[in-house]
């Protein structure tokens, strides 16, 4: 008798459970969720042209450096990053420098912001620029987002600003300069 009590209770556990509403995930479904908050990263060239349409006509990083060329100027190695751009002017009394490297690895992406560092400290102690040019690179920064990694020495500050201001007035005229280009780098990784 108990075997039979015992089979009958465990039939019907099994056909309660089975009549259960148990959710089934729809693997596209989770996915297509996970893409959605997943914040896909612009290209270098967006990236670029992001930085240049805000400077406007200010934007004097004007001349596309070769990737051997930027190898010879900040010791960027082409197996370090997936895309780059560096653009310097084409004026030599000019400074304005643009580098956007899209790192490969945490790796490549640590070896970039040294080698892209330690030139800016180089330009920094660097006694042979024009004064105006001193000031603009001491406000000179290297900004990492992402696997991305920028040399950003850009902006504009008014002629009159200058000549009327402190060394250390322009210097931060010139890093509000830079802090609105990283708003534009940022709010371009929102889009």
């Amino acid at each position: 008798m108990r075997k039979k009590l015992l089979a009958v209770m465990l039939a019907a556990s099994l056909a309660a459970g089975s009549a259960a509403h148990v959710p089934v995930l729809n693997d596209n479904a989770v996915v297509a969720e996970a893409a959605k908050k997943k914040v896909k990263a612009p290209s270098v060239k967006k990236l670029r042209k992001a930085i240049a349409d805000l400077l406007g006509e200010n934007y004097l990083a004007n001349m596309l450096l070769a990737k051997d060329k930027i190898n010879e100027r900040f010791g960027l190695q082409s197996s370090w990053y997936t895309d780059v751009i560096a653009e310097i002017p084409m004026m030599s009394g000019h400074v304005d420098t643009l580098v956007i490297a899209k790192a490969k690895n945490k790796n490549t992406k640590k070896k970039i912001k040294n080698k892209l560092s330690a030139y800016r400290k180089m330009l920094i102690n660097d006694t042979i620029q024009y004064p105006s040019n001193l000031l603009k690179i001491q406000a000179s920064k290297v900004y990492v987002k992402d696997n991305y990694v920028f040399f950003l020495l850009l902006g504009h500050v008014d002629s009159k600003m200058e000549e009327n201001s402190t060394e250390e007035q322009v210097i931060e005229a010139y890093k509000d300069e830079i802090k609105k280009i990283i708003d534009t780098i940022n709010s371009s990784f929102k889009k």
